[in-house]
């Protein structure tokens, strides 16, 4: 089992970027602007998860601002769209 952070693709940097609910927390105006905020600014990780059973195993992604605070948990869903939780 692999527990170590990995960086965002930037094909997870362009899914999550045009996240309209994400968008909106950000204050950024377009999917362009938010993937500019997860490139330079957010703090982004990726975790190949897996919890107890019964439970989750994918990509759990935990993205912080640049002021401390509760970072915000995405994950995958069974459809392959990367969702809030």
């Amino acid at each position: 089992m692999n527990n170590k952070p990995s960086a965002l693709t930037s094909q997870e940097i362009k899914e999550i970027g045009a996240i309209e609910d994400i968008q909106q927390m950000w204050g950024a105006e377009n999917a362009a602007e938010m993937e500019e905020l997860l490139n330079n600014t957010v703090y982004a990780v990726k975790f190949d998860y897996q919890s107890g059973s019964p439970g989750y195993v994918g990509d759990y992604f935990i993205l912080q601002g640049d002021a401390l605070g509760e970072a915000l948990e995405l994950i995958r869903n069974k459809d392959g769209a990367i969702t809030l939780l």
